[in-house]
């Protein structure tokens, strides 16, 4: 089973990385961070146990996507510049969009936490993180979603 990933530099709304192996029973799982060295951080981790990622730079780029296939786990930082990792949350829940969601944040924001647990996210994960933390959660996620 290879590995691949790739970039679309275009600059068009739904242009992000994917990488992971490419084997399509392997549960898909989101990355929306503004933070380029923490996407290629994550992609990294979440690869060397054997998820697919897709990486998104913002909110804006996550919704535009065109990618068929909803991914089993999303990870949304808690602040991604123009619009929250909470607002892209209550965007999806608004619309009946129910996929697992951790949220990470270098914030210790409690109004921010207390939103993430009100839309039900599986979990609150402080940057910086223990890899294992990250993955316990993913796993969790990826859990709920074949429920």
């Amino acid at each position: 089973m290879g590995f691949a990933e790739t970039l679309d530099t275009s600059g068009q709304p739904g242009s992000h990385i994917r990488t992971g192996p490419m084997h399509k029973r392997q549960p898909l799982v989101a990355v929306v961070d503004d933070d380029a060295s923490m996407l290629k951080s994550i992609a990294t981790l979440l690869t060397a146990y054997s998820y697919r990622v897709e990486l998104y730079e913002s909110a804006k780029q996550f919704l535009a996507t065109k990618s068929v296939e909803r991914p089993a786990c999303l990870i949304l930082d808690v602040y991604l510049g123009s619009a929250t990792g909470i607002e892209l949350s209550q965007h999806l829940v608004a619309r009946g969009i129910k996929v697992p969601t951790i949220f990470v944040s270098g914030s210790r924001d409690q109004r921010s936490r207390r939103q993430a647990l009100e839309l039900g996210c599986v979990a609150f994960v402080e940057k910086p993180f223990v890899a294992s933390v990250l993955i316990e959660a993913v796993a969790t996620a990826i859990a709920a979603s074949r429920d």
